[in-house]
């Protein structure tokens, strides 16, 4: 891609160079309004800037904090490569990322920083679990915020996720078409709001098979196991739902996991059965962390888009910042299915048609 100079913005706008850069580095001799034409110009030109905008007189501080669940520190393998995107998103664009872990078991004015009270922040991206009153903290002190895979539901706030639904049904739809007829959701649906997409979007797989299919498929919910603000959980009932599933009248051949965490819990315990994969049962995860390739079998999983999340959180809080005026934005990041060694074809099952 060509390199946007300030010459080249100058010879558009048919202004100096030397206006150009002081605009650019918030000189305030330049007049407001000429300043906003030159910052939009140069912006829609894809010019690499350098300093903070300023908003009218108000210089911005050229932070963003980001807030998220302390307990999400154990888990950078995803949580980090989310965080990357935004960073090197917010550096293009010469802000600096502030991150925050907040520790959900202090109340809510302890807990969140105190960036955000003193305004030394100009925004924030809440992410994940964080519970509800911290962002009726940032709704009372008008500060703009956009939240990131979070486990909010507001139509009026700009929110960043992958397609979990179609993700799902992906996955639901690979492993049919592997001739498996019985198949399970493992992971409990109601722990968060990706892993209820995820569900929905299994379920409506198996719907459409059957609308199709005579004699079609069934599927089981396999509890016990999820997601919270503190972090994977494992519930004492979660090894006996799963043995039941996979080894009773008629068993699950697959198993669709809410989560790759959720797979490899799965499978260590279907190992110590002697239950094999996949000769014995297929397994699909969701995520693609880095383990899904390097462990035996290789886990096919549906892979996030996590660097493109960060950086589209990133883009939706400087447009927010910019003008908070602006539609709100739920944007639906596409994943993709990965498909490795832990799906094997079922013997007799003809495929989908």
């Amino acid at each position: 891609m060509k390199k946007i100079t300030m010459q080249m913005i100058a010879d558009h706008l048919q202004v100096s160079k030397a206006l150009v850069s002081k605009a650019l580095s918030n000189d305030p001799a330049v007049n407001d309004g000429t300043r906003e034409t030159i910052w939009k110009t140069a912006e829609e030109m894809g010019y690499r800037f350098k300093n903070a905008r300023k908003t009218g007189s108000a210089s911005l501080k050229g932070n963003l904090a980001v807030l998220m669940p302390r307990a999400y520190l154990d888990d950078m393998e995803y949580w980090g490569k989310v965080l990357h995107g935004i960073e090197k998103e917010l550096s293009d664009h010469s802000f600096s990322m502030i991150l925050s872990s907040i520790d959900l078991s202090l109340p809510t004015k302890e807990g969140l920083p105190s960036s955000i009270y003193e305004r030394k922040v100009d925004g924030a991206i809440v992410m994940g679990h964080l519970p509800e009153s911290y962002v009726q903290v940032l709704k009372a002190l008008q500060f703009p915020y956009v939240m990131l895979d979070a486990n909010l539901t507001e139509p009026s706030v700009d929110h960043v996720l992958a397609n979990n639904f179609l993700g799902a049904f992906q996955a639901a739809t690979h492993l049919l078409q592997s001739g498996h007829r019985k198949i399970g959701f493992v992971g409990d649906e109601d722990t968060s709001w990706s892993f209820r997409e995820r569900s929905r979007g299994f379920r409506e797989a198996l719907f459409d098979y059957n609308r199709r299919v005579p004699n079609g498929a069934s599927y089981c919910i396999i509890e016990g196991i999820g997601v919270s603000g503190n972090g994977m959980y494992v519930s004492d009932d979660f090894a006996a739902n799963l043995k039941q599933a996979v080894s009773g009248a008629e068993p699950a051949t697959g198993l669709f996991c809410a989560n790759d965490l959720t797979a490899f819990e799965a499978l260590k315990l279907l190992s110590e059965w002697g239950i094999r994969c996949p000769e014995d049962i297929s397994l699909i995860g969701f995520d693609d962390l880095t383990l899904a390739e390097r462990m035996s079998p290789k886990l096919t999983t549906i892979r996030v888009p996590k660097n493109d999340i960060g950086a589209r959180a990133a883009q939706l809080i400087l447009r927010r910042i910019e003008n908070p005026e602006v539609t709100a934005e739920h944007v639906l990041l596409a994943t993709q299915l990965i498909q490795r060694g832990s799906v094997g074809l079922v013997q007799g099952k003809g495929a989908l048609s």
